[in-house]
């Protein structure tokens, strides 16, 4: 971001507060603007990783899965957050993964606006183009802050949305039972 733009932006959070009758020169608010275009900075930017996969010498063939890992994100209608957690399991083929690069995807792909359908069919995608497994399933739990603390006001509602790839589409549903087992233990 240029000082330009991000002045037109502390500017236009400034003009909020205002519409929304807050003072703006009193000591607490008085660095709002700065604050609040800096946390949507951080909040909105992916870091870039490295995907580390190594070769599946050992031929391993069953599920490998990593539950509740937690996440944040912001959601694309209201700018307010959701958080929860993602779970996640391959059947590898040739490559196994870094263990702790399946919390990296789901960190690296939950910054920004986003509805969680698009961010956990982005989890499943990046997952089947590096590893090319025999299936690929994603899972998210999570609650809406604009659900939560405005609008229908219900907390602790959870939304859980899925991604099924490979073995756990097949119609015996075998993988996904067993999956689904897993992570509901």
């Amino acid at each position: 971001m240029t000082d330009t733009t991000r002045q037109s932006a502390e500017t236009c959070v400034a003009d909020l507060l205002v519409y929304l009758g807050q003072d703006i020169n009193n000591d607490h608010m008085h660095d709002t603007p700065k604050r609040v275009v800096k946390a949507f900075e951080e909040l909105t930017t992916c870091e870039p990783f490295n995907f580390t996969t190594f070769p599946n010498d050992e031929q391993f063939n069953e599920m490998i899965i990593s539950t509740h890992i937690p996440f944040y994100s912001l959601c694309a209608h209201h700018l307010l957050p959701f958080f929860g957690h993602a779970h996640i399991a391959y059947i590898p083929q040739d490559r196994i993964v870094g263990i702790s690069k399946l919390a990296r995807c789901v960190e690296h792909y939950a910054r920004g606006f986003q509805i969680q359908e698009s961010l956990t069919h982005q989890v499943a995608s990046r997952l089947e183009t590096e590893l090319d497994p025999l299936g690929v399933a994603v899972v998210l739990e999570a609650e809406h802050l604009c659900m939560t603390m405005r609008g229908v006001e219900k907390p602790g509602a959870q939304t859980i949305t899925s991604a099924m790839r490979g073995v756990f589409l097949d119609p015996q549903k075998l993988a996904r039972n067993e999956f689904l087992k897993l992570i509901r233990r």
